[in-house]
């Protein structure tokens, strides 16, 4: 079976600097498909930040989701520059009810996308942004002819559940690869909730992530790496403390 190369990327996103963090995304996704990276997966909020206090701050920097806005189509002509599919995490403006989203957004490299609001929020969250209500998606993406499930989840979601009504994001055949955009703060590496999330769902999980402080928050040193069933940690390559790149190649 012919195997897909992909990339969990560690990077600090410059707090309120949308266009610097869009220039440090268009390196870090250069050099990952410089390596051979065919899915490339970004931390959390990446373009912007985490610590907004107010919708009123976040708002400033927001977008809707749209082919032709400024975050979307960077990513989209990085996608199809460097024939990549994409995940990344933004801040989303709903144009209807005019709430703000903690956002996932995939993109293929001709242009499909998809997205997941999250639903678990999380300390800054719940000064700025409003709770998702639908389950994450999953797409059927092509990697030069073999075709592969691909799941998205944000942070806190890893939790695989909102309540016991609520019960469960993912189950085992659902997805092939599960794309985890995070700001997961100091702690223990691999999280024991990624280990778990892994081994109840036979799906192999890419962890991107975030380091450094930031205003009230302390995200530490870090920590990314491929989580394959049941448990396989690939961290090759992992600098703490920096913007690093770790790649596997999975079945």
């Amino acid at each position: 079976m012919p195997k897909i190369k992909v990339a969990a990327v560690q990077m600090a996103p410059a707090f309120a600097d949308k266009m610097g963090n869009l220039r440090r995304v268009a390196h870090l996704v250069k050099q990952a498909a410089g390596e051979g990276a065919q899915l490339v997966v970004l931390p959390e909020l990446v373009t912007t930040g985490y610590s907004f206090m107010s919708k009123e701050d976040a708002l400033v920097y927001a977008e809707a989701l749209h082919p032709d806005l400024l975050t979307f189509k960077s990513m989209r002509v990085l996608a199809e520059s460097f024939q990549v599919h994409l995940v990344w995490g933004m801040i989303e403006l709903d144009v209807g009810t005019g709430d703000l989203y903690n956002s996932q957004v995939y993109v293929a490299p001709d242009g499909t996308w998809t997205s997941y609001r999250k639903v678990n929020r999380w300390g800054n969250d719940f000064l700025w942004c409003r709770p998702g209500r639908a389950n994450p998606p999953v797409v059927a993406a092509n990697f030069a002819g073999t075709t592969k499930k691909i799941g998205l989840l944000i942070c806190r979601d890893v939790r695989d559940k909102k309540d016991d009504n609520w019960k469960s994001f993912y189950e085992k055949g659902d997805a092939d690869i599960v794309c985890m955009s995070a700001n997961w703060g100091d702690g223990g590496f691999p999280s024991v909730s990624w280990m778990d999330f892994v081994e109840d769902n036979n799906m192999t999980l890419i962890v991107s992530n975030r380091y450094q402080k930031e205003a009230n928050n302390d995200f530490g040193e870090g920590g990314i790496c491929i989580i394959e069933p049941p448990d396989k940690v690939t961290c090759a390559g992992i600098q703490w403390d920096q913007d690093c790149i770790v790649y596997a190649e999975i079945e």
